[in-house]
């Protein structure tokens, strides 16, 4: 235990020397040794390989040479081999910029493929008079057929860092993602984060040498900046090769490589593998004109695949999951109602990692892929449910009890599967959002696709109905807090006259949805 314990110190201790000073190839030489002692070979492999390449001492650099060396013949089936596939961009200076930077930070990758779309005769001709990489003509080719042949190109065990279109490497970043794609066998994929849109651009080394060194500070080892996702975030993903041969790569039926990788992720699920995103592993991404018609389609096609849309269900609830403040190592159990696809239970067991987690969730699209990820119920809340009487911590309602034709009386139900003192989480829209009192002073009560005036809610709320529920229910109401949107000048100057001639406040008219926290 002490031997432990003296070990996990001197972890922490790394991190904050990497925190200190990022390059300092003394620190991943150590994480090497740490790793090798902990039995993670492979992450030892990769720090040992980061550590060599930016070693600029030639005896140290030897060393280090030494020890991949003998780690490659002794055990190759721990030092996982990477290569680089790299769609592309049509303005000569972007793909100088972008492979660049790229093959500086390429450390030990088997190949490096451009995947050459030809939209510009002169970056073709450029990049057949460059070395260190293989170009490969996929001109006419589908993304499918394209990435297929790409793959044909790398090595047969190597994993693949995909680049997005107009994105390059910076400092670290290679190396975190494949540190955090042999975390545990859980993981299929790793996506790397990016920048926003920087649109006007006529000089691209200068953008990209500024975000390294953002990516020299904040692109650190630790775990803790890893979050599973449904679906990948941007568009440069490293994934695990057995998990890209089992699926048989991208699905002949996408156009887009945004689509494609989130078909990918959602192929992996069945898989029972885990796409993750690394808050540690920045890139850089010039932005490409998108082909909309293509991405619309994608869209579609996807929905048609899986039953499911890629706008809707997918996504986390931080607000909500900011009202569980228990400690990280609490034992919870959960029940979300209305789990959608599991983005939100997935985030609890990120954070609460002991947590037994449960869903409830009436779409059948959504349901399938839940399904997969935990034990979820494709059914009713309003019906009878079938768990243990006094058995959940929380139960959360993510913008469901409106849908519902007596939330009230669900609310009670509820009670008897909560522990004493166990707690109900919603999210509830707010009909008094300036947004719809100012249309229906203009006589407009108009249903749409999402939002509040969602077609399918059955009940609307103000905060003062939402109070009076909680109660009438049996619930002690601990905390109501609110979301917000954009709210123009006009509405705001409505706002204003609006509580010159009411009782309420501002707040009743800006808030998007309530956020409760109510305990049994």
């Amino acid at each position: 235990m002490n031997d432990q314990v003296e070990a996990l110190h001197e972890f922490k201790a790394l991190l904050e020397e990497a925190g200190k000073d990022s390059r300092n190839f003394k620190i991943y030489d150590k994480l090497g040794e740490y790793y090798k002692k902990e039995g993670n070979l492979k992450r030892a492999y990769f720090c040992f390989v980061h550590s060599f390449y930016l070693c600029e001492d030639k005896e140290e650099a030897s060393r280090l040479s030494n020890i991949i060396d003998t780690m490659k013949k002794d055990s190759p089936e721990d030092t996982p081999q990477v290569s680089l596939l790299i769609p592309s961009v049509p303005v000569l200076a972007q793909m100088k910029a972008i492979l660049a930077a790229t093959l500086a930070l390429k450390e030990d990758s088997n190949h490096v493929v451009i995947l050459d779309w030809e939209e510009s005769k002169e970056v073709t001709d450029w990049l057949l008079g460059e070395k260190e990489i293989t170009v490969l003509s996929v001109k006419g080719l589908t993304l499918h057929n394209a990435y297929e042949k790409a793959v044909e190109l790398t090595g047969k065990t190597d994993d693949l860092m995909i680049l997005d279109k107009g994105s390059a490497l910076l400092a670290h970043a290679l190396f975190l993602l494949r540190m955090s794609l042999y975390r545990d066998d859980e993981i299929g994929a790793v996506n790397a984060v990016t920048n926003g849109p920087a649109y006007g651009l006529t000089e691209f080394e200068a953008p990209i040498r500024g975000a390294d060194g953002y990516a020299i500070e904040h692109n650190l080892p630790g775990d803790d900046k890893m979050a599973p996702a449904l679906v990948p975030s941007c568009g440069s993903i490293l994934v695990n090769r057995k998990c890209w041969d089992e699926v048989k790569g991208f699905h002949p039926s996408f156009l887009t490589l945004e689509v494609a990788e989130k078909d990918l992720s959602f192929q992996l699920i069945s898989l029972k593998k885990l796409t993750f995103i690394c808050h540690h592993g920045y890139v850089y991404t010039i932005v490409q004109n998108q082909n909309n018609p293509a991405r619309l389609l994608d869209f579609n096609h996807f929905y048609d695949k899986w039953n499911v849309r890629l706008n809707y269900s997918m996504f986390s609830r931080p607000d909500i999951l900011a009202l569980i403040t228990d400690p990280a190592d609490t034992p919870l159990r959960v029940l979300d109602v209305g789990c959608a696809c599991g983005a939100s239970l997935l985030s609890i067991k990120n954070k609460y990692p002991l947590a037994e987690l449960h869903g409830i969730e009436l779409d059948p699209g959504s349901w399938s892929i839940a399904s997969k990820l935990f034990p979820v119920t494709q059914g009713n809340v309003e019906q009878d449910l079938d768990y243990p009487g006094e058995y959940f911590d929380y139960i959360i309602f993510g913008d469901v009890l409106e849908h519902l034709n007596q939330p009230e009386a669900v609310l009670v139900n509820m009670k008897r599967y909560l522990k004493p003192g166990g707690m109900i989480l919603a999210s509830i829209p707010n009909i008094m959002h300036i947004s719809v009192i100012g249309d229906l002073l203009n006589g407009a009560f108009t249903y749409q696709d999402s939002g509040i005036l969602d077609r399918t809610h059955l009940r609307f709320f103000t905060k003062a109905e939402i109070i009076k529920m909680f109660s009438r229910a049996g619930y002690e109401i601990l905390d109501v807090g609110n979301t917000r949107v954009w709210v123009s000048d006009d509405q705001l100057h409505l706002i204003e006259k609006l509580c010159a001639l009411s009782t309420s406040q501002t707040e009743a008219f800006t808030a998007y949805q309530y956020l409760v926290k109510a305990k049994k």
